[in-house]
């Protein structure tokens, strides 16, 4: 029979391995966590209003007497309460003033995120006596004199819900806009085609002035395509677009779309958002996400890009959702970066975006 003191020693030796293991363990985490943070990325779907600060958010609330934003903040993301969450940001998001202050934080946000080339998107909005092209014009001004490392562009989004003449007028304002003036042509670089994905209106309303945008105006197309099933044509619609010009037309979400229509030859870039994916589907984990279990799990060759959707929405960041994607499908840091390095001749200014990452370095 072992001495008291023996069993005292065994159990004291065993506590101090396993906090040695916790303590490797943690460095090891606190190490990937540098790392993804660090590494260089690009961001193709955020939208700016839904890219505000929280601290933003909520101040400008309190300050229209909007109660009750700190407390929906601080709760759950459900998806009833990112709902509540974008309808407190349109009402707070009131001038110019406001639309300038959300832009500049978003690209520091998103540079501090170790982003390097982001394309913001957002619906221009007559504000008070100001109309979209102002709205559009505020944004290019904000980007155009961002002192950061970050690379921003625009992409002027499209609200379906609004119906094409609504579109139409939205178009003519930021063509006008790009023709009489060099900057915005150099940082509006698409159009979005977003809004309510249950609307009445399908994309081939639609569908003609989108080829205008890419054909006349020499613009991107950003299209959010089966976020929820439809009964119509919508989808083959937009995936026979966006094969005729992959390098000039990319994918939002493309949740409920089967992953054989996303391979092979010609097939456009998806841009997945994670949180915001999970909170639509109502995922237990991302290990159900379609989109990444198609390439990580199942071995389709889809090309994707890892974006954010609506940060403050959502409650992330751009490092915050690679982390999430590499501890689900146990993803190692190359791996990430080959994902980067691949998305970024998807984007709609493929050499600002390359250079960006070219500036920021390989990751170690």
């Amino acid at each position: 029979m072992s001495p008291p003191g023996a069993a005292v020693g065994v159990v004291a030796a065993a506590s101090l391995a396993a906090a040695a293991y916790g303590l490797r363990r943690l460095l090891r985490r606190r190490r990937v966590v540098r790392a993804v943070r660090a590494m260089g990325k690009v961001e193709f779907h955020a939208h700016l209003n839904g890219s505000i600060r929280l601290s933003t958010l909520v101040e400008l609330a309190e300050a229209r007497g909007l109660a009750g934003a700190r407390a929906l903040l601080a709760g759950p993301r459900t998806l009833e309460a990112c709902f509540e969450i974008f309808a407190l940001i349109h009402q707070c998001v009131d001038s110019l003033a406001v639309v300038r202050r959300v832009a500049r934080e978003a690209l520091e946000d998103f540079e501090a995120a170790g982003c390097c080339y982001v394309e913001l998107r957002s619906t221009p909005r007559a504000l008070g006596e100001h109309t979209e092209a102002d709205y559009v014009d505020t944004v290019v001004d904000v980007m155009a004199g961002y002192a950061g490392a970050l690379t921003p562009r625009f992409l002027a989004s499209v609200d379906r819900s609004r119906g094409p003449a609504a579109a139409a007028a939205t178009v003519a304002a930021v063509a006008a806009l790009r023709r009489g003036d060099a900057r915005a042509r150099a940082f509006v670089v698409g159009v979005d085609f977003s809004g309510n994905p249950t609307s009445r209106h399908s994309f081939e309303a639609f569908e003609r002035l989108f080829r205008e945008c890419r054909d006349a105006h020499g613009l991107g197309l950003a299209i959010h395509v089966g976020e929820c099933p439809r009964g119509d044509a919508d989808a083959s619609r937009i995936l026979a677009l966006a094969r005729e010009t992959p390098g000039r037309c990319r994918l939002g979400h493309a949740l409920h779309v089967a992953p054989e229509d996303l391979c092979g030859a010609g097939a456009p870039l998806v841009e997945v958002c994670p949180s915001s994916n999970v909170a639509t589907l109502r995922l237990a984990s991302l290990r159900g996400h379609p989109r990444l279990g198609d390439v990580f799990a199942r071995g389709f060759d889809v090309p994707l890009c890892l974006c954010t959707d609506d940060t403050a929405v959502f409650g992330t960041d751009l490092a915050a959702e690679y982390l999430k994607v590499r501890d689900a499908f146990g993803l190692e840091l190359r791996d990430l970066a080959l994902l980067v390095a691949r998305a970024a001749d998807r984007a709609f200014d493929a050499p600002a975006c390359r250079a960006a990452l070219a500036r920021h370095g390989t990751p170690r």
